[in-house]
């Protein structure tokens, strides 16, 4: 069949595409290509939360291994520390130390880990303790104990260290401003005086004054016109004798004032004072005030007593068969005959006075007190202990020395935590002092380490034979010579004796 040419031109127009078929392919592919970044982005946004939740899986498995590895080393030490327990006390026979180990697990630096490693003959003691049952140091001393003169006496003070306080002016009290046991210095005002000659007499200073001034100048006007001839000497001569009589007036009113402490420079007539100042004459301890506000006194009473005791020194009455022994530089201890003071007191002999009292057949004797204490206040009575021997022997006090199962011992400081420089401070320029004179107190000083270096001593208990003893003092034998110039307990060793024991009835004297 053969194609007519209108066939085929109608055959090339259907075989052609239209702008219908163009549009609806644009159309097709955009849909496909919208298609394919869909596709595309929803894979992206897939493998992001996949990264995510795989991100979180090894976050936890670190978290858990972790963990697992903590414990896993903790439950290793815990072993180890079991097994090295278990060791520790399969190596120990005593099931006493056992318990011990077991019950006295403390911190390494502190007082209780120090108390255990002590030995039997050691013991600890806090500042605290030391201070409350009042134990102080102090060294050995060498004493003439083999021969020694018992005098009694008081303690007294020289007549240039006593003050009595009276008014020059009589009048009324007022303004006391002391009671007694106060301590005053020189020129402190204990009270005023008031009555109206204090004023009369401001009164009479000023006239004096002017009147110094009006004949100063009139005598030498009267010079001036004598030696032109102008008047005759007689004239002179009066002037001159008003001008000084006015001037030595001037003088005595001055000093009076000066007397009732009254300054003469600042008196004038508008500040006229009815009432002087009563000042202290000396430095001292007020001991006695006599009078109270608002009572009238009388010129030369006395009204307050002022007594220097830091000039004390002891009279004593040394028999007649003794005096002849006696010089001036022996020592002497010495302490209240009324009521026995921790460990005892030291004294020199300064002189004897010279005067003997025929009835007690006694001469009084003058010592010089080395170390002074407020306690010891003048008019105590006291028994005294004067050294005259020749051989020297080493001495502690009494108190020092403590007796336990038929043996003497005594409490050597080996170790102090609180201050060495202290001790050295108080050790006399001889060497052969008691701190216990200078008051060596423990329990002073604080340190900031309370585990490590809170305050407190050890001290070794030592065996020592004694000798003679005499006025609070005994003879100490030391089997070791070395240790003579050490520090021991001196005052209340007992109760170191005591503290002593009851760390052994608590294990805290043995060494682990």
């Amino acid at each position: 069949m053969k194609l007519t040419d209108t066939d085929v031109k109608t055959h090339d127009r259907a075989s052609q595409p239209t702008e219908y078929d163009r549009i609806f392919q644009s159309i097709k592919s955009d849909c496909a290509f919208q298609q394919t970044e869909s596709g595309r982005r929803s894979k992206r946004i897939e493998d992001s939360r996949s990264a995510r939740a795989e991100k979180r899986v090894c976050t936890s498995q670190i978290v858990i291994l972790t963990a697992l590895a903590v414990l896993y080393i903790g439950l290793a030490g815990c072993g180890n520390v079991s097994r090295q327990t278990v060791h520790n006390e399969s190596e120990t026979d005593d099931p006493h130390e056992q318990s011990g180990h077991e019950a006295h697990n403390h911190a390494r630096g502190s007082l209780m880990a120090i108390r255990e490693e002590l030995s039997e003959n050691q013991v600890l003691v806090t500042s605290t303790q030391m201070k409350s049952v009042d134990i102080k140091l102090g060294r050995p001393s060498k004493e003439h104990l083999s021969d020694v003169i018992k005098a009694f006496g008081s303690i007294a003070l020289p007549p240039a260290h006593e003050s009595s306080v009276s008014p020059f002016i009589g009048g009324v009290v007022k303004d006391i401003s002391v009671i007694e046991g106060d301590y005053v210095h020189e020129g402190d005002v204990l009270a005023h005086i008031e009555h109206p000659d204090v004023v009369d007499l401001q009164k009479d200073y000023l006239d004096a004054f002017n009147n110094h001034e009006f004949l100063k100048k009139e005598f030498a006007r009267q010079s001036r016109l004598f030696r032109d001839s102008v008047n005759s000497a007689r004239t002179v001569q009066k002037m001159e004798s008003e001008y000084k009589n006015n001037l030595t007036r001037l003088q005595s009113l001055k000093q009076k004032l000066r007397m009732i402490n009254i300054d003469p420079g600042r008196v004038n007539a508008e500040n006229l004072r009815g009432s002087y100042p009563l000042k202290a004459p000396a430095s001292g301890i007020v001991t006695e005030v006599m009078v109270n506000n608002g009572v009238p006194v009388s010129g030369n009473q006395e009204l307050f007593h002022i007594a220097d005791n830091e000039k004390a020194h002891l009279d004593m009455a040394v028999y007649e068969k003794d005096l002849a022994r006696i010089e001036p530089g022996q020592r002497m201890t010495f302490n209240l005959a009324n009521g026995q003071l921790p460990g005892p007191f030291y004294g020199t002999i300064l002189k004897k006075s010279g005067r003997f009292d025929e009835k007690s057949r006694t001469a009084l004797v003058h010592a010089e007190i080395e170390d002074k204490n407020d306690v010891l206040l003048p008019g105590m009575a006291v028994v005294a202990h004067i050294q005259i021997g020749d051989d020297e022997v080493l001495a502690l006090p009494e108190e020092a020395v403590v007796s336990d199962q038929g043996k003497e011992y005594v409490f050597r400081l080996i170790d102090d935590h609180q201050s060495d420089e202290r001790l050295r401070n108080n050790d006399r320029q001889d060497h052969e002092s008691l701190a216990n004179e200078h008051g060596h107190e423990a329990g002073e000083h604080q340190h900031g380490d309370v585990t490590a270096h809170q305050d407190h001593c050890i001290f070794e208990r030592i065996v020592v034979n004694s000798g003679v003893s005499e006025g609070g003092l005994v003879e100490v034998i030391f089997a070791d010579s070395a240790v003579q110039n050490e520090w021991f307990a001196v005052e209340n060793a007992a109760a170191l004796l005591s503290e002593m024991k009851k760390g052994a009835a608590g294990h805290h004297g043995h060494a682990h």
